[in-house]
């Protein structure tokens, strides 16, 4: 039975029948049910790319030039109204009720005027005025525009917009998260520490990783230390490669679910590919050891579980480090992945993985994370950075005593936080740019500078 997106939140989780009884059932919260959604299958079988109806359009910044591609890079700062044509064609037909806007996670549809021409649906968001709050408001540099429909023979069509306003200045952000005193950690500690560089299944775009597996053995031998928190091996779970299949991964974050009390604190890290399905590329997921591209809503692990696990935990402490989005993006026309350049391609679709990840699993409360890069880039590794990632390098360096930015002898999650996104950017030239958002948790020590 085909689905119908209804809101943000029913999108990300991809058209799957998501069933959570976690309060009743803990042990069993990741053993969830994907129903693949039809509408979305009769568009893979067919020769239409879910993106093809769709055409942006910026009237006041070009009257002529329309946008296809995913990434809009445009000098100005200013764009007074967004226009999007849902275009006809034969077969497809795409009713006013079904087209629904988001600008940077939120809907914008109310404050959207929808008319039509000759070839198809038109869709007008005027920017936000004083008068007119239900409007929209673009921020300086990234911003992602995403539109989706369905026409009638229940089939989805999506497409997403990076944005970029602006100039490409290169600038280093310090943000001031050092000022405050160390907060000693007197609870439990968790940690679910997954690296994955080999798959079993490397069709569709997907190629193994060099490190992604040595970052999280690195990460996990760190943890234990006294430097690192002495974390217990027996509270640490550790899946690489060939253990770290979907089963595995599920299991893992079940049994922190169930053992997590309060007063204890969870370390997530994970190491790999992030990418959209490549057959709908509005889901996103993390790809384990036993991922099959042509089948992710079965064999890859959405990002939507990991929300409702952070979501859900009763520790109130708990910080998400993501080394993933190797992968650039997806082409709809191919059913691959894209790796390695920008997206310029006809059919390809933007990864808006680390977007969707800081937005959903950040809270100001209690709740920390730090993805390795931003929307669309590639993570890089490298025998220069010791064998790792250039994210978990600058991320074990400041760890082990760099990001002792104010010399009090702890580092806080704000001083690592801070720490590595200045240093990747350095490393990167600016390639790699690193999303941190510590919150209210930015004073909480996670490491000890030793003698």
């Amino acid at each position: 039975m085909p689905f119908r997106v209804s809101s943000v939140e029913e999108t990300l989780n991809g058209g799957a029948s998501i069933l959570f009884n976690i309060k009743i059932m803990k042990l069993n919260f990741l053993s969830i049910f994907f129903l693949f959604g039809a509408a979305n299958l009769l568009v893979a079988q067919s020769n239409i790319s879910s993106r093809e109806p769709f055409v942006l359009e910026l009237p006041e910044v070009s009257a002529s030039k329309r946008y296809t591609l995913p990434i809009v890079r445009l000098p100005v700062r200013d764009v007074p109204s967004l226009k999007f044509r849902v275009r006809d064609s034969p077969g497809v037909k795409i009713g006013y009720g079904s087209i629904i806007v988001t600008l940077n996670g939120a809907g914008i549809n109310r404050a959207c005027e929808k008319k039509s021409d000759l070839e198809g649906k038109i869709v007008v968001c005027g920017k936000r005025e004083d008068d007119r709050p239900r409007g929209y408001e673009l921020n300086s540099g990234k911003n992602i525009l995403e539109i989706r429909a369905t026409d009638g023979k229940s089939r989805e069509f999506y497409a997403s917009y990076v944005l970029m306003l602006g100039d490409k200045t290169a600038v280093v952000e310090k943000p001031d998260w050092t000022n405050g005193k160390a907060e000693k950690f007197t609870g439990k500690k968790y940690a679910v520490v997954i690296g994955v560089s080999e798959y079993k299944y490397t069709d569709a775009g997907l190629r193994s990783l060099n490190f992604a597996d040595d970052d999280a053995q690195s990460v996990a031998a760190f943890l234990q230390t006294p430097q690192g928190g002495n974390f217990s091996a027996a509270d640490i779970k550790l899946l690489l490669n060939r253990d770290a299949t979907l089963g595995a991964v599920r299991s893992a974050f079940s049994t922190i679910l169930e053992k997590a009390e309060s007063n204890d604190l969870v370390l997530i890290f994970i190491a790999g590919h992030g990418a959209p399905d490549p057959l709908a590329s509005q889901n996103l997921y993390f790809l384990l050891y036993d991922t099959k591209v042509v089948d992710m809503p079965q064999t890859a692990f959405p990002m939507s579980d990991l929300k409702q696990f952070v979501d859900n935990i009763s520790a109130q402490r708990v910080f998400v480090m993501i080394d993933t989005c190797h992968s650039a993006g997806v082409n709809q026309k191919t059913k691959s992945l894209v790796a390695g350049r920008d997206l310029v391609q006809e059919g390809d679709e933007n990864n808006i993985m680390n977007f969707y990840l800081t937005n959903q699993l950040f809270k100001e409360t209690g709740r920390a994370i730090l993805t390795s890069s931003d929307v669309n880039e590639v993570s890089q590794e490298s025998s220069k950075w010791g064998n790792h990632g250039v994210f978990t390098w600058s991320l074990l360096e400041g760890l082990k005593g760099k990001a002792d930015l104010n010399g009090d002898k702890f580092i806080t999650a704000g001083e690592i936080f801070q720490f590595t996104r200045v240093n990747v950017q350095k490393a990167t030239n600016f390639q790699q740019n690193p999303i941190a958002l510590p919150g209210s948790a930015a004073n909480l020590t996670l490491a000890f500078v030793g003698k």
